[in-house]
This record gives structure tokens, C-alpha cells and sequence, in this order.
């Protein structure tokens, strides 16, 4: 009964008929807007506008009182022409609602579902498709609840104020340090050049600490070592924990010993215990150069913290791939050397192919480090170091106790 309801409501506002041809919608100085056919396209040049209403009058508007022309849809039109004739209640205005709907559009079709709640606030079906939910017997949109109970919508989510307030700093901050790499990088395009003072003297000059992550960017990416050690130098005058931890890894990474050693030069002025914990880390690091490079660091660093670390990393053991020369039936001993320059075989091995052996090597530098911090030199004898280091600690106990 309801569909044939709507049915005759339709058909008696003429929403069933035929549709009008395409039209315009004039968009006035004013802000206003009319809908309607242009009867006078050709003219130019263009003096005023003659246009037919869907109601079939005529209005003639100057070229001076209309901002912008765009077309319209036929339904957009024929929706002018039945609006007028609905009646003002809630069948009338849902079965506008529901054509608009299937027309697709969409701006008059929720004008019609807000003025059906307006005349019976709680039409259910009004209420549903304008987004609405009863929670505590309150109908509330999404959007209301939402704004409530604190949130925000923001980029396609509702979010906190302190998730929004987080994103927009890390944009913030992701957007000043493009800023920071593109200004780097021009700078560094005068190294070499007759501008060269003042793209050095820019980049030594750098202070902001969004700078730092295109310094390591290019720290670890540039070619040419001299301008690695520019990098250092504005890394070092940032100042920051980041800046350093940057300057420690590149101490033991880079390929040229001037830049590692720079990195050295400034660190060792900080005392960082932060920098000392990362380089008794890599006291465990697989790769054995990068073990004694960070024994070198320790000793420059000066900080007794790390002679334990230092005397477990006196001898430490290294996986290395052997190839076994000859064909089937073959035999190949490997030699290397172990703990103090002993001549221990490093693996047996029949056949040819290869193979995965672990070989204890004594670091040299990790000796010359503990030397230097603690004025003693038990060599690679790792037992009598950790039996003086007991007895340095307890004896440091002891006192600490009579005070």
C-alpha cells in the first residue's frame, strides 16, 4: 500500500513523466543560482542571458549579473519542475527523496530527508539514511557521537586530538627536513666552485637539528671524503644524541680513516655514555674489523665502564667460508691463528668444495685499549684479566662501603 502511496504521489507531481532537455545552471555575482535552458547560446558578443524556467517562464538576465555558466543534468531540471508542485509533507518529501535517490542526486535528496525529520523527528527510514543511530535514546549521527566523545575526523579517520596533534608534527617535521636536504644538497653543489667559501661556511653553519637527517644521508652517501668531513663538522655543531649516534656509526663504517677518525675527534669530547654503550655493542659484531675499530673508539672515550666488555672481546670467535682445493678423496688442513699466536688448526676437511669454520682470533686493539684505560697488560690472557678486574671491583666495593 505504501509503494502505490508514493506511486500516485509521484505520478501526481509529474516525477513519472517525461524528462526536460538538458540545461544550465547560472551561477550569479550575487551567490544565487538559477536552473534553466539557455534560449540565446550563439550570442557574442554575450550582452545578457535569455533563459527558459523549468516552470516554462522566461528570465533575461545581464552578462554582468552572471559569474560563471555550467550544464546541468536533465534530472537536475526536471527535479526543479516537480519541487514545486510536491506537497509539503512527509510522503511528499519521501517520495522526492527516494526518486532523487535513484537519479543520483544526491545534495536535494538529503535536503528532502532533513525537512521529513523536521515534520516527524523520529521517521525511522528519514533518520537511517541520513546517517542517524538511537544510542541512549538520543538519535545521534556518527559524526555527533564521534565529536563527543572526542575525536576528530582527519585525513579518512576518525582520530584523538593527540593522534592528530602527533601527525601533524611528524609532517611537520618530515616536511622541514625535505626542506633542510634540498638546501644541503645546493650547497653542496658549490664545494669546488667559485662559491665554495659560502656553501662550506653554509653547511658548518647548520644548527637545526631537522638538518641531521640529511647530513647522514649524505654522510654516508657522498663520494668524496672531504666533503663527508664537512658533514661530520655540522653533525658535531647540531649537537644532538641523534647527531651522535649518526658520528659513532659512521666512526666505524666508513671506508676512509680521516672521516672515522674525525667522528673520533668529537665524540671524544662529549663522553657520551650513550656513544660508549654503542660501542661496547659492537664489541659483539660478527665482522672482526669492526669489533677492533670499536676497541680504538672505547680507548678514546676513556670510560672505565668498558673494561669488562673490553676483556670478553680480547678473543672472539669469527665464522669464515674455506674453499677445499682437489677433487673427491682430497685432503686440505686450514691454520689460523689463535689465542695468544698459537698455530691451532682451524678445521679438517676431504674432498673438495667448501665450508664454514670458526676460527678465535686475538683483537690487538681491544689489548691496546684495555692497556691504555687501565695501565696493566695480562695480553690475550683473558682468565688473569678477569681475575684483576674482580679484584679491582671488589676492592672499589669495599671502600665505597667504609664511606
Amino acid at each position: 500500500m505504501k509503494r502505490l502511496a508514493i506511486g500516485a504521489i509521484l505520478l501526481g507531481i509529474g516525477l513519472a513523466g517525461g524528462r526536460p532537455a538538458a540545461g544550465e545552471e547560472f551561477v550569479l555575482v550575487t551567490g544565487g543560482r538559477v536552473l534553466g535552458k539557455l534560449l540565446n547560446p550563439d550570442e557574442s558578443p554575450r550582452e545578457h542571458f535569455a533563459i527558459r524556467l523549468p516552470n516554462g517562464s522566461k528570465l533575461t538576465l545581464s552578462a554582468a549579473q552572471v559569474q560563471e555558466v555550467h550544464p546541468t543534468r536533465p534530472e537536475a531540471l526536471q527535479y526543479e519542475q516537480m519541487r514545486r508542485r510536491s506537497p509539503d509533507t512527509v510522503e511528499g518529501h519521501w517520495a522526492l527523496a527516494e526518486w532523487c535517490g535513484k537519479q543520483g542526486l544526491k545534495q536535494q535528496r538529503e535536503e528532502h530527508l532533513k525537512r521529513i525529520i523536521e515534520l516527524e523527528p523520529d521517521h525511522v527510514p528519514a533518520r537511517h539514511a541520513l546517517g542517524y543511530s538511537q544510542i541512549q535514546g538520543e538519535w545521534k549521527t556518527q559524526e555527533q557521537h564521534m565529536l563527543e566523545h572526542g575525536y576528530r575526523h582527519y585525513k579518512g579517520r576518525w582520530r584523538t586530538t593527540q593522534e592528530i596533534e602527533l601527525l601533524e608534527r611528524k609532517r611537520k617535521v618530515e616536511l622541514a627536513q625535505k626542506e633542510w636536504f634540498q638546501k644541503i644538497n645546493r650547497w653542496r653543489e658549490w664545494l669546488g666552485t667559485d662559491r665554495d667559501p659560502e656553501g662550506r661556511a653554509a653547511i658548518l653553519g647548520i644548527t637545526d637539528p631537522y638538518a641531521g637527517p640529511a647530513l647522514a644521508r649524505l654522510l654516508e652517501e657522498d663520494p668524496v671524503y672531504q666533503a663527508r668531513v664537512l658533514y661530520v663538522e655540522a653533525l658535531a655543531g647540531i649537537g644532538t644524541p641523534a647527531a651522535r649516534r649518526v658520528l659513532a656509526e659512521r666512526s666505524l663504517a666508513d671506508p676512509v680513516s680521516e672521516v672515522r677518525l674525525s667522528c673520533l675527534d668529537f665524540l671524544e669530547k662529549t663522553g657520551d655514555p650513550d656513544v660508549v654503550a654503542y660501542y661496547v655493542s659492537q664489541l659483539k659484531h660478527k665482522d672482526n674489523r669492526v669489533v677492533n675499530l670499536a676497541a680504538v673508539a672505547l680507548a678514546r672515550m676513556k670510560d672505565l665502564s668498558a673494561v669488562g666488555p673490553l676483556i670478553e672481546a680480547l678473543v672472539t670467535i669469527h665464522k669464515f667460508k674455506i674453499t677445499k682445493p682437489g677433487g673427491p678423496g682430497s685432503m686440505t688442513t686450514t691454520f689460523g691463528t689463535g689465542p695468544g699466536g698459537s698455530g691451532a688448526p682451524g678445521g679438517l676437511s676431504v674432498g673438495g668444495g667448501s665450508k664454514i669454520i670458526k676460527q678465535p682470533i686475538a683483537n690487538q686493539s681491544v689489548l691496546d685499549a684495555l692497556i691504555l684505560l687501565t695501565g696493566q697488560n695480562f695480553s690475550f690472557d683473558q682468565r688473569s684479566w678477569r681475575y684483576w678486574h674482580a679484584a679491582q671491583r671488589a676492592r672499589a666495593d669495599l671502600d665505597a662501603r667504609r664511606d
